[in-house]
C-alpha cells in the first residue's frame, strides 16, 4: 500500500511500502518525518509506524537524515491524504487546534471583565473538546445548565434580600457550581482518553489541579497541545 511522506509542509512519494522502509533504515526518511497511507485516519510520524531504525553494532549514529528522493508520482486526481495535526504542518485545520492563549491572559482578562470572560472562554473550550476531540462530550451541556441556574440564583438571591426571606437561590447556586465542575471533569476525561489513545502523548491531568483550578488548568495543557500541533515539540508537564 502506498505511503506518502511530508516533512514540514513538503510532500514526497508516495512509494512503495518496502521502498519507504527502506527509505527509514537508511535515513533518508527521519523519524519525525510524519507518514500516512490509506486508511488510516490521521497522520503518524514514521517512528510510530516503522518503530525504532535498526542500527549496526559498533555504527556511528546518524547526526542528521540525507534529503528524501524528490517525489515521485503525482497523486491520484481527486485523491488527497489528510491534513496532518502533527508537527510543522501548515495545513493543519486551525479548527483542530486547541483554544491557544496563555492561561495569566485568561485569567488578566477575566479580572479585567468582572468574570464575563471567563463564562465565554469556557465555552469555548468545552466546545473544542466535542468538535475536535470528543463528539459524545457533554461538557458544553454542563456549562450551559451552571450559567443557567447561576443567573436564577442571582436573580432569586436578590428577590430574597428584598422581602427578607430565604429562598433557593443557595441551593441553585450549589447546582451551578456542580454542574460547572461536571463540565470540568468531562473535558479532562476527554482529553486523558484521546491523547493517549489517539494522539498519544502521554498526557496527564491532575485531578485536584482541575477542581482548584479547572479552567487555567486546562487553558494550560491547551495551549502545550497547540505548540506541540505546530512545532511537533511537546512542553514537560
Amino acid at each position: 500500500m502506498d505511503i506518502h511522506v511530508n516533512r514540514n509542509g513538503q510532500a514526497f512519494g508516495p512509494y512503495e511500502e518496502s521502498e519507504a522502509r527502506a527509505l527509514y533504515a537508511r535515513g533518508n526518511i527521519a523519524v519525525t518525518d510524519l507518514v500516512w497511507r490509506n486508511g488510516m485516519a490521521e497522520w503518524q510520524t514514521a517512528l510510530q509506524m516503522f518503530g525504532e531504525r535498526a542500527t549496526q553494532p559498533g555504527a556511528p549514529p546518524v547526526v542528521s537524515p540525507p534529503p528524501l528522493p524528490p517525489q515521485q508520482v503525482s497523486p491520484v486526481p481527486g485523491y488527497a491524504a489528510p491534513p496532518s495535526s502533527y508537527g510543522q504542518q501548515t495545513v493543519v485545520p486551525q479548527q483542530d487546534l486547541p483554544p491557544k492563549l496563555h492561561w495569566a491572559l485568561v485569567l488578566l482578562f477575566t479580572v479585567l471583565t468582572f468574570g464575563i470572560f471567563a463564562v465565554v472562554w469556557q465555552f469555548f473550550q468545552s466546545m473544542w473538546v466535542r468538535r475536535s476531540i470528543d463528539p459524545q462530550s457533554n461538557a458544553t451541556l454542563y456549562l450551559i445548565g451552571s450559567v443557567a441556574l447561576a443567573i436564577v440564583g442571582s436573580v432569586l438571591e436578590a428577590a430574597s434580600v428584598l422581602s427578607n426571606a430565604p429562598g433557593l437561590d443557595l441551593l441553585l447556586q450549589a447546582l451551578s457550581y456542580v454542574l460547572f465542575f461536571c463540565g470540568y471533569y468531562s473535558m479532562r476525561r476527554s482529553m486523558i482518553d484521546h491523547y493517549n489513545n489517539v494522539e498519544s502523548i502521554g498526557l496527564t491531568l491532575s485531578g485536584v489541579m482541575t477542581f482548584f483550578f479547572s479552567m487555567l488548568y486546562l487553558q494550560y495543557h491547551m495551549t502545550r497541545i497547540t505548540k506541540w500541533k505546530q512545532t511537533g515539540e511537546i512542553k514537560p508537564q
